[in-house]
Formats: structure tokens, C-alpha cells, sequence
């Protein structure tokens, strides 16, 4: 069973354990841990000996997955803060060079396509990078793993979606949709880990890493995280240096002469790339945003 926030979780423990104050003897056996100094290397582990210490007092010799992922849920929102302190310590000089090698290509405008990705997957997928940026606001390392899942899935959703309305308006291609091999979506995730600025990369794959009970028995889920520590692994390996200013491809605002050359290419649909159909979605969306503004 898959847990999706922290009402769940807290709903599967009291069902499992026939405790309605279960959260309340959590909270009371968190008080008694004594955590370790800031600078003990081995503080990681020591959270988690005591974490698998209160599963063995909780669940006794009943400790299924679901059981233990669900403790660790509303364990693991209580003492987040505390983890990230120990792990932030340890990569804080790797997430502030990761940051800024972020801003950097952020500046020359970087896309997929320099990374080596197909030139149609240069397209914004802007609900996958509102998706990963807000990955420091979640607190369990369920939570975090949520959003990288979620993350991937919706960079797959999005190149899918433009490439049926590119092919869709073909019906000699409508059963010609390509296949999307995890190795070509490398360099995307790139890009969207870039444009998503997040200050605590490397922290928070260790956290989830360290943390996520059943990462090691869901092949989806360990495959996914593996993509992500790839796709930092080859932005923070990157050399900015090596990396040409990109031409924007994508319209921000348009003028007559851009609006001719996007409308009359209507007349070659048979042609049109996924980054001609992101321009052409933008274009309408500038359109009716005119309309709208002149009717008022």
C-alpha cells in the first residue's frame, strides 16, 4: 500500500496497532531520544538504530512494511529538522556549488538538447519543475520521494501530451507515437533539476536515501531515485565552461514578424515539432490573453 500524506499514515497505525493515541505515544517516545552531536559522522545511522529500536517496541515482532513505513511517516516529520541539520552540515559545501552551478546555466539558458537530449524534448515542462521545487518544503522521507516520483512522471506526461498533438494532426503517424526510453529523458531531468533551484540537492537524495524504508523492494521506485542522483551527478560533474549560450527556441513574447512566421507554418503541420507546438500553445495563450485584455 502506498502512503500519500501523513493523515494516511497516521489512519494505517491506528488501524494496525488498535491505538487511537498511537501518535501520542510516538510523540512521547521521541521526547526520550538523545540525539547525537552535530559533528558525530555516525549520526545518521544512530537515528536510524533508534527509529528500528521504537519499531520493535511499537509493532514487537509484527513489523510488516506498511507498518514500519507509517511509523516513519510521523516519525520522521517530528524530527526532519533535526536530520537535515546533521546532513546539511555534511553537504553544505556540495549544495552550494550545485546551486550555483544552477544559476550559472540558468544564465546561458541550457536546454535538453545540449545535453544531448532529442532536439523535439527542448520543450518546457513547467508542471515538472513547479513539482520538484518545492522538494525542501516536504518533511518525511516519504513525502520527498513522492515528489521526485511525481516529478518523473510528469516530465514523461508532458513530452507525451506534445507529441500526440504533434502527431494527432497527421492521420497518416495517429498510431506513430514513439517510445520514450529512460535513457533519453537523462538530459531533461537535467534541465528540469537546473530550472527547479533547489538549494539542497545533495541533502535531500541522502535523506531519502538514508531514510525511505522500502527503497530497496520497489524496482519503480529505486529506479526513479537513480535517475535523479544520475541526472546530479552530471550537472554537478559539468563544466560550465564547455556549455555554448543557448538560442531561445521557445517564444516569451512575440512581435508581428514572429507571429507570421508561427501562423503560417500551420500550413506544414505535417512537419511541426513538439517545439513548434509548445510555440503554437503559447502563441494562443498570448492571443486570448489580447482578446480578453481588448474586451474589457
Amino acid at each position: 500500500m502506498d502512503i500519500k500524506d501523513l493523515k494516511h499514515a497516521e489512519q494505517l497505525l491506528i488501524k494496525t496497532t488498535q491505538n487511537q493515541d498511537i501518535k501520542d505515544l510516538i510523540e512521547t517516545q521521541l521526547s526520550t531520544w538523545v540525539f547525537p552531536e552535530l559533528s558525530d559522522r555516525l549520526a545518521v545511522a544512530t537515528i536510524k538504530n533508534l527509529f528500528y529500536d521504537l519499531c520493535k517496541e511499537i509493532f514487537h515482532d509484527d513489523q510488516s512494511d506498511n507498518k514500519v513505513e507509517a511509523l516513519q511517516w510521523l516519525v520522521f516529520d517530528q524530527i526532519h529538522d533535526i536530520c537535515l541539520t546533521y546532513i546539511r552540515a555534511r553537504f553544505s559545501d556540495q549544495d552550494k556549488a550545485f546551486f550555483e552551478k544552477c544559476r550559472t546555466l540558468l544564465g546561458i539558458n541550457v536546454s535538453a538538447e545540449q545535453f544531448g537530449a532529442n532536439e523535439n524534448y527542448s520543450i518546457p515542462l513547467s508542471a515538472a519543475i513547479v513539482e520538484l521545487s518545492v522538494l525542501d518544503n516536504y518533511k518525511t522521507p516519504g513525502e520527498k520521494m513522492n515528489c521526485l516520483c511525481t516529478t518523473y512522471d510528469l516530465v514523461f506526461a508532458e513530452i507525451k501530451t506534445a507529441m500526440v498533438a504533434v502527431i494527432s494532426q497527421n492521420s497518416e503517424k495517429e498510431n506513430e507515437i514513439p517510445v520514450i526510453d529512460n535513457r533519453d529523458i537523462l538530459p531533461v531531468l537535467m534541465v528540469v533539476i537546473i530550472k527547479s533551484k533547489l538549494s539542497h540537492i545533495f541533502s535531500n537524495l541522502f535523506y531519502v536515501k538514508s531514510f525511505y524504508h522500502t527503497m530497496d523492494d520497489n524496482r519503480v521506485v529505486s529506479d526513479i531515485f537513480r535517475s535523479f542522483e544520475k541526472a546530479v551527478q552530471e550537472v554537478a560533474k559539468t563544466d560550465t565552461r564547455d556549455v555554448q549560450p543557448g538560442a531561445a527556441k521557445m517564444i516569451q513574447s512575440i512581435d508581428l514578424e514572429e507571429y507570421m512566421k508561427i501562423t503560417l507554418s500551420d500550413e506544414d503541420q505535417s512537419r511541426r515539432t513538439l517545439v513548434d507546438e509548445a510555440n503554437h500553445r503559447a502563441l494562443n495563450l498570448i492571443t486570448k490573453s489580447t482578446v480578453d485584455h481588448d474586451s474589457v
